[in-house]
């Protein structure tokens, strides 16, 4: 038997694989040509030489850019009329006697906090048994909206005192940075009331700096995990803010 190759076609793929662009024919605006020819030159120089960190990456140009034309402001004072008039109204005050009322485990129809078994009501030093997941948090127009509709928040919210760590740790962020932020940005959506009689002392609480703009423009109570303590009333667990004692509280009492 005669073996024979089998016959071979041959197709144009040329029309299937068409040439790669090159990068010229996209149109780009000057600055960012700039941009890339620098970042490249200063990749494909010899490392020894790359002590200059003036260039930046090609895709960080539009931004950077754009954030430079921003219009300058005057200052980032909190003491700003802006502050005064629109974003301290953003912020709600909530009295110390309201926020001991959300101290608790969760009763009835309320909700656990959204962290779950990685709530701070679970970590705390002072509490080695019956640690609870505490109830979530709702700022003082979103009670009112639930004693009048019957409807909680559509999405579970944090309790009070994972969002009082959530915003110590922005806070710390910003303060590590060393840096202050822009006047639009605001890291509270409540604030607490200070050094009047029944309420917090300032010390236990955070601020933005008298130099700087640090995303807090009223006092917030730090959160502390060694200052609250178990107490338990009518068999409800609470946490009393102990370690936080009360403006017109002797230390002795």
């Amino acid at each position: 038997m005669k073996l024979e190759a089998l016959p071979v076609e041959s197709k144009d793929v040329s029309d299937a694989c068409p040439d790669i662009l090159e990068t010229s024919q996209v149109i780009k605006k000057d600055a960012q040509i700039i941009a890339e020819t620098t970042y490249f030159n200063a990749k494909n120089a010899p490392f020894w030489t790359n002590e200059d960190l003036s260039t930046i990456h090609p895709f960080q140009c539009p931004y950077v850019r754009d954030t430079l034309q921003l219009a300058p402001e005057e200052t980032l004072s909190p003491e700003t009329a802006r502050h005064k008039n629109i974003e301290r109204a953003k912020t709600e005050v909530v009295p110390r006697a309201y926020e001991e009322r959300y101290l608790r485990e969760p009763t009835g129809k309320d909700r656990p906090c959204v962290m779950g078994d990685h709530c701070h009501g679970l970590n705390l030093p002072h509490v080695r048994e019956n640690a609870f997941i505490l109830r979530e948090f709702l700022l003082p127009s979103q009670e009112e909206e639930y004693k009048r509709s019957g409807k909680l928040p559509q999405e579970r919210q944090l309790c009070l005192l994972c969002k009082r760590s959530e915003i110590l740790r922005a806070f710390v962020n910003v303060r590590a940075d060393n840096m202050g932020v822009k006047s639009h940005m605001i890291l509270q959506d409540y604030r607490n009331i200070v050094n009047v009689p029944g309420e917090y002392h300032l010390k236990d609480c955070i601020l933005s700096s008298p130099t700087i703009y640090q995303g807090l423009l009223d006092p917030v109570v730090k959160h502390t995990r060694h200052a609250y303590r178990l107490k338990v009333i009518d068999g409800v667990r609470y946490y009393d803010q102990w370690g936080m004692r009360k403006f017109d509280e002797h230390f002795l009492t």
